[in-house]
Parts: C-alpha cells; sequence; structure tokens
C-alpha cells in the first residue's frame, strides 16, 4: 500500500489546483475538485507539500499516467516508487511517468522506470505565411463536425497504435474544445486534423491520414489548413509534437517549414506488474 502520499483534502486542493491549471491539466479548480471527489486515488499529496494527479492513460488500455508531478528532483524516486503502488492497488498493469525533458529523466529512471517513447517538438513561425501545397485530386479539406467523429474514430484507430490512439470520448471532447478539419475524397474521409489555442499559443495536436492514403499530399494540406486557421485566430507560433523515429511525419514537418526545437522529451514507464498482487 501507498505510505508516501495520501488522498488530497478538500482543504489542500487550493494549492494543487493552479498547478494543473498552469499545466493544462485541468481547465479549473472546479475540476479538480471534481476529481477528487468522485476519484480520491487520482489527487494525491504528502507531508512535504508535494503533490501528483494521476489518470487512465487511454480507457483501452491499463496503463496510469502521473498526469502531473510537483516535487523536487531528488525527491521524484520516493514519490514515483509509491505512486506504482497506488497504480498496482487501483488495478492497473504499470505506471507512465509524465513527459519530461530528456535532460530531466534521470530521477525517473532512478526509480526504475525506463524510457518507451521519445517525442520530438517542431515550431512555425508565422503560420499565416505558409505557402498552400498543391492539393491533389479530389481530395479537399473542410472544417469537420458532429457528425464526423465516428469517421475521425475510424481514422484514428487506423491511423496510430494502441499506445497513441484516442478513445472515442476523448476525441469528442479534443473536437469540442478545439478545432477539427477533415480530408475527403470521393465522399469518402481520409485524414483529419485538430487545432488548438490556449493562451495565445497554437497548437496541432493531432494529424492522421489513412495509411492506404498516404504520401499524396493530404498530410501537407490538412498541416496547411490547420496552420492557416490558427494564424487566424491570431496565432503568432504553431507548434506540434511527433514522436522521435516517425521519419514520415518529420519529414513533411519539416518540408512545410517546421523548424525542429533543440531537446526532446521523453516518457518512461514501469515494468508490468500483476494487479492482483
Amino acid at each position: 500500500m501507498s505510505g508516501v502520499t495520501r488522498p488530497a483534502a478538500a482543504g489542500e486542493l487550493h494549492w494543487v489546483a493552479p498547478a494543473a491549471v498552469r499545466a493544462r491539466l485541468v481547465a479549473d479548480a472546479d475540476e479538480i475538485a471534481a476529481i477528487s471527489a468522485s476519484e480520491p486515488w487520482r489527487v494525491r499529496v504528502t507531508e512535504r507539500g508535494e503533490a501528483a494527479l494521476l489518470g487512465r492513460w487511454r480507457e483501452h488500455t491499463d496503463d496510469c499516467a502521473v498526469l502531473g508531478l510537483w516535487c523536487g528532483p531528488s525527491r521524484v524516486p520516493v514519490l514515483v516508487c509509491d505512486l506504482i503502488e497506488v497504480a498496482r492497488t487501483q488495478g492497473f498493469g504499470r505506471l507512465l511517468g509524465p513527459l519530461v525533458p530528456a535532460s530531466a529523466a534521470r530521477p525517473y529512471l532512478d526509480a526504475g522506470l525506463r524510457v518507451v517513447q521519445r517525442i520530438v517538438i517542431y515550431r512555425l513561425d508565422r503560420p499565416g505565411r505558409l505557402i498552400a501545397p498543391e492539393p491533389p485530386a479530389r481530395v479537399t479539406v473542410r472544417e469537420a463536425d458532429s457528425s464526423d467523429l465516428a469517421a475521425i474514430i475510424r481514422i484514428d484507430r487506423a491511423a496510430f497504435d494502441g499506445f497513441w490512439r484516442y478513445d472515442p470520448a476523448q476525441l469528442e471532447r479534443l473536437m469540442a474544445e478545439g478545432r477539427a478539419a477533415v480530408a475527403e475524397e470521393d465522399g469518402t474521409l481520409i485524414g483529419y486534423t485538430l487545432a488548438t489555442v490556449s493562451g495565445g499559443d497554437g497548437s496541432v495536436a493531432r494529424l492522421a491520414v489513412l495509411p492506404g492514403r498516404r504520401r499524396r499530399g493530404v498530410g501537407a494540406m490538412l498541416a496547411f489548413d490547420a496552420a492557416s486557421w490558427l494564424a487566424g485566430c491570431g496565432v503568432k507560433v504553431v507548434t506540434l509534437s511527433t514522436q522521435h523515429d516517425n521519419e514520415a511525419s518529420r519529414a513533411l514537418y519539416e518540408a512545410l517549414g517546421f523548424r525542429l526545437i533543440p531537446g526532446e522529451l521523453v516518457a518512461c514507464a514501469s515494468g508490468r506488474f500483476d494487479a492482483r498482487d
């Protein structure tokens, strides 16, 4: 059983909530209060004033994710080992650490986690100056609406492996929070993108094209459409992320003019453990 962290009391949320809001893990204090009330194990604190926010990574996996961890680097191994026991007790199969710069990963490795994903970040300045790519024949891009959700779910499942693909509820929420666009060919949806604006910052949060329809310029059309929409929102800089080893995506973004930001982020995970222990 966990002994270092414990569920946060209602009176302690006032100092946990601002950190979670700044990290964009929750919309406001009311959301983290609702999480704490319905699933107390997710919002955790220590007697030293440290805190962690946990959650299921994807509904179709048994991974428990450390969404946020607020403590000094020297305390990371202690808290992570404790959170592994929390995840185990809750019936999960393993613990995922938060995305952190590779240079800050050592404390997570000291806790026994290992790197399972490497992420790179790209940046596009002045998105309004992006030159429109040549569109493939019979392919158009339009803003999506709720009637496109089923097709977007189908595209996401085909485009991403089980670790990265979204659950239907996540996609529905992201479409409501941001702006989705779809690529259509002869009446069939073959790709989609999600763009978001938060605090004046623009992001291409998702770009997916059906495997059989790639390498024809569909991804470039979707990326251009998202960047143009973000520019219309007044955004001056657009960022996006992709896996370090996703050479096709990286080549696409670099061809469009996105610039690689030095450094990379890593996700670490524990080994599998028996949730029945």
